[in-house]
């Protein structure tokens, strides 16, 4: 994200340039300024706490970052196997509209298939009633023709009609003629008979036609109800169907959306997290250039001491063999003396040789017992700087604050880089503002203010069991000694602090045998 890294950016000059003016404000320090240097120290430390409180806000986003991104790739996971089985619903639920679709078209179709069978089936009804109408017609017609020529014939035929025959005045011709009519008659009326039976069977066809046909309508009808019944329940199922196809395409659209914002999330707390990563890669970096720096300082410091221990021996073999040369020279011009002594008295006492020669003896013992009471004060010297050194390599080291070891010394896994790292130090919890205290003897080297460790404070404890060693202390509020100062063990130098990269209040205590890093719980400190 641009705006942390523009703060880092601002937070990285603001610190750079406390030290510089920190470094300047030792550089050009001297007594007359000392009051304007504690003001300007002041500022720096208040600045500097500020610096580091924003560095923890910083160090807390980054795990915060970190976090977000795990859980964000977790729910990302969830929300895309959720979205997988809504796809896969949507799927199902589009092949089940497909059905549905397809079944509600076949239902229309079976539907529109028996409304024109209905429509045939009324339509054969109907000519089927008309066929009916038509033949009872017709055997209607005939039926009263026939009952016509019924009664003419029966009038024509009565016992009248033979009587008129018989008294009226009929010739052959006129009897002929009747006799023709009468089977004429009669033939009609067999002729129309069978029209009527033959009308009679047309109709009972027609009936049995129409019959037919209005059980055709009737089953025409009842598939068109159940056509439509059916289409009416395809339509029903249809429109649930896409109803639910259509809260499947909505559950799975929303869960898009979600998958969408998640990796939107994941991408931005990953980018972040990743940033984090990348301060904290640097912030590693400068702790160990910092370190190289350290330890280089410290091996220059003890090649310094021992080349002035070097020169001070040099001087020191100087001086004792200057002072045995004067010694023999010394004891050359007594022996010379004595001997122009004992000339003397020879030739001045001769004659009293005897009393010559005690006066001679009593005056050669004085002058031999002074190299001998020369050399006393060295051997005492000597005994004493043998006694402070075996009592300086036999001194423990104290703890400087009284609190608990919550993190020792050694390899442990970094929570955001992810790999294995050198734990410089021991550190001890306190509360904010414990007494911090020198562990031995020693001259304060080195004070100032660091990014990662915050306010540090070294001291020097010169040659210590046959090796150089220098205590740092470190994330301090401030120290109240300066380099330079002489401190005992026990003398308060500074106060225990967050400053740095550090989560809380706490002293990481560090020590340097013969410039380099080790474990100061490891013989040095119990």
């Amino acid at each position: 994200m641009p705006e942390v890294r523009t703060w880092f950016a601002g937070l990285s000059r603001g610190i750079v340039a406390a030290v510089l003016a920190l470094l300047l404000g030792l550089a050009s320090w001297s007594p007359a300024q000392a009051d304007e240097l504690d003001e300007r120290k002041t500022e720096l430390q208040r600045e500097m706490a500020r610096q580091s409180a924003a560095i923890n806000d910083a160090q807390a986003q980054r795990d915060s970052a970190v976090e977000a991104a795990r859980a964000a790739r977790t729910q990302l996971a969830d929300a895309e196997a959720e979205l997988a089985k809504a796809e896969s619903a949507v799927r199902a639920a589009e092949e089940l509209d497909r059905q549905r679709a397809d079944e509600l078209k076949a239902a229309e179709a079976a539907l529109e298939q028996a409304d024109e069978d209905l429509y045939q089936a009324g339509r054969d009804l109907d000519r089927a009633k008309a066929d009916v109408a038509a033949a009872r017609a017709a055997l209607d017609s005939v039926n009263r023709r026939l009952n016509e020529e019924i009664l003419v014939t029966t009038q024509h035929s009565t016992g009248l009609v033979n009587l008129a025959l018989i008294f009226t005045d009929m010739d052959a011709s006129n009897i002929n003629q009747r006799a023709q009519m009468a089977h004429t008659l009669f033939d009609s009326s067999a002729q129309q008979l069978d029209e009527i039976e033959m009308r009679r069977l047309s109709l009972e066809d027609a009936e049995a036609r129409a019959g037919e046909a209005r059980q055709a309508a009737d089953a025409a009808q009842q598939a068109a109800d159940e056509a439509k019944d059916a289409a009416d329940a395809a339509r029903r199922s249809a429109a649930e169907q896409l109803k639910g196809k259509k809260a499947a395409q909505g559950a799975a659209e929303d869960l898009r959306s979600e998958v969408a914002g998640l990796v939107a999330a994941r991408d931005k707390a990953e980018e972040k997290a990743r940033k984090q990563v990348a301060a904290e890669e640097q912030r590693q970096r400068e702790l160990e250039a910092e370190n190289a720096d350290v330890e280089k300082r410290i091996q220059q410091r003890i090649e310094a001491e021992k080349k002035a221990a070097a020169e001070k021996a040099a001087r020191e073999a100087a001086a004792k063999a200057a002072a045995e040369k004067a010694a023999k020279e010394k004891a050359a011009r007594e022996a010379a003396a004595k001997a122009a002594a004992e000339k003397a008295a020879a030739d001045k006492a001769a004659a009293d040789k005897a009393a010559a020669a005690k006066a001679a003896a009593a005056a050669k013992p004085a002058p031999a017992p002074k190299p001998q009471a020369a050399a006393a004060p060295k051997k005492a010297s000597k005994a004493a700087a043998s006694a402070s050194s075996s009592s300086r390599s036999n001194s423990v080291f104290i703890r400087p604050v009284e609190g608990r070891l919550t993190s020792k010394f050694g390899m442990r896994l970094h929570p955001v880089l992810g790999y294995r790292k050198l734990h410089d130090g021991t550190d001890f919890g306190a509360a904010c503002g414990a007494p911090i205290r020198a562990a031995a003897d020693g001259v304060v080297t080195e004070r100032y203010f660091n990014r990662g460790y915050g306010h540090r404070l070294m001291i020097d404890h010169g040659k210590v069991a046959g090796s150089y060693v220098t205590t740092g202390y470190n994330h301090a509020t401030h120290y109240i000694v300066s380099v330079g100062t002489r401190v005992k063990q026990g003398q308060v130098v500074g106060y225990v602090g967050s400053t740095g990269y550090s989560t809380g209040c706490h002293l990481h205590l560090m020590v340097w045998q013969n410039g380099k890093v080790v474990n100061p719980m490891a013989g040095w400190f119990s």
